[in-house]
């Protein structure tokens, strides 16, 4: 069956350019100006069918009607366009549910390649790392991703293993305006088996090697995984690479935590690291995304119900409260393997505890709750999740009195 999508935008000149640009998608297109003419067309929508709609409109705006989908429970991916970009409305629409904020002046650009990617992975599995996501860390790192997909800056993505800073990397790719040349991905943990890998007689050196794939991504992008990976030897021939190329691409790196500690201790190169870090995206840990653990793990049990042909509906109560207070030491890489296992070893429609097969143990030495600004909401949430409900000890494991805690519960609108 051919998948939906509706246009909500009372300008009918843009309306019927974005028609035009997805016309060869194999889509059933409808077009609408109002609101409230959507609601009654959406209701014949299925999981999956695509909602593009201006932020403002003459009866309401798209943030409303995400809530009302929400709460039709009508599972559709929303996206965002507007005239007028603002960061607030930005994060509001993501917060509400949008796969994405676009201008409309970049829609040839960024909405219509994500429309037909997003037509063409129903069954990626790292698509929801990146969109259907809705904890505040996660968010931001997101929200700062779309500011600097458009310009020229290099890019330092840092997480810990299994957090999705690759696909983070590649989403940024996507929406720059190098998209449509080649990026070229490199392993730094592997870069030294550049110069093997070479058909030529005369063995090339690993500064030939790597002057190569930068050659190959000249105008476009090159993605560094793992920079904390390589050598000094390699960390010196990398410099001297971005330094003599005529058309230096971008760098988007990704990095572990301690790479700044590297750089203090001299074990990276304070050069080479302030080279690529123009800008900085902080992708949390898993265990800090607390909104974010149960609709990942829905999203992969579907996703595994097809590969075992299994009919699997839910986890029970007690395998959602073990899974939120794990520590998730490996992440969302962690994370599909436990839902993974799960599935295939569940003999009815609903996970319960029995099937959980954690890969590392749940002690309270792997959370960490210590209250930080940018992310108390989170940390919060994982205290008390983790004291069972108990707000004196979750108080304790924050290491704040327990009338503050209920000043800040209050602030955030926590239960």
């Amino acid at each position: 069956m051919a998948r939906q999508i509706i246009i909500i935008d009372d300008n009918v000149s843009d309306s019927n350019e974005i028609k035009r640009l997805l016309s060869g998608f194999g889509a059933d297109i409808i077009q609408t100006l109002r609101i409230c003419s959507a609601k009654e067309l959406l209701t014949k929508f299925k999981t999956g069918d695509i909602v593009i709609c201006d932020f403002k409109l003459a009866d309401g705006n798209a943030v409303e009607l995400m809530e009302w989908l929400d709460h039709k429970n009508i599972g559709c991916n929303v996206f965002v366009i507007t005239d007028v970009e603002t960061v607030a409305d930005a994060v509001t629409s993501f917060r509400a549910g949008a796969k994405d904020y676009i201008n409309k002046r970049l829609i040839r650009e960024l909405l219509i390649p994500k429309i037909k990617t997003l037509i063409g992975r129903d069954d990626d599995d790292n698509f929801p790392l990146l969109f259907s996501r809705k904890s505040d860390g996660y968010l931001r790192a997101y929200s700062a991703a779309h500011v600097v997909a458009p310009t020229n800056l290099n890019v330092m993505i840092i997480g810990e293993s299994g957090v999705g800073k690759e696909p983070l990397a590649h989403e940024i790719y996507d929406m720059s305006q190098q998209c449509d040349r080649p990026c070229v991905l490199m392993d730094c943990g592997t870069l030294h088996y550049l110069a093997l890998n070479n058909n030529t007689k005369q063995q090339p050196t690993l500064l030939d090697a790597v002057a190569s794939q930068f050659r190959k991504a000249q105008g476009s992008t090159v993605i560094l995984d793992n920079i904390q990976q390589l050598s000094t030897d390699m960390q010196s021939i990398m410099l001297h690479v971005i330094a003599n190329c005529k058309q230096p691409p971008r760098i988007i790196a990704t990095a572990s935590p301690d790479i700044s500690e590297m750089v203090i201790e001299g074990g990276f190169l304070s050069a080479l690291f302030y080279k690529i870090k123009e800008f900085t995206i902080a992708l949390p840990p898993l265990r800090d995304c607390q909104d974010d653990i149960m609709l990942l793990a829905d999203f992969y049990l579907r996703h595994y119900n097809q590969e075992f042909h299994k009919q699997v509906k839910r986890f029970d109560a007690s395998a959602q409260k073990e899974m939120r207070v794990h520590s998730w030491s490996g992440n969302i890489r962690e994370l599909k393997h436990v839902v993974r296992v799960a599935v295939l070893k569940s003999r009815g429609e609903i996970i319960t505890p029995k099937e959980l097969d954690f890969d590392t143990p749940n002690t309270g030495a792997h959370i960490q709750f210590k209250l930080k600004t940018d992310d108390e909401k989170s940390k919060i949430t994982s205290a008390i999740v983790h004291a069972n409900g108990n707000l004196t000890q979750a108080a304790n494991l924050l290491g704040i009195s327990l009338r503050t805690l209920l000043v800040k519960r209050k602030k955030y609108g926590l239960k």
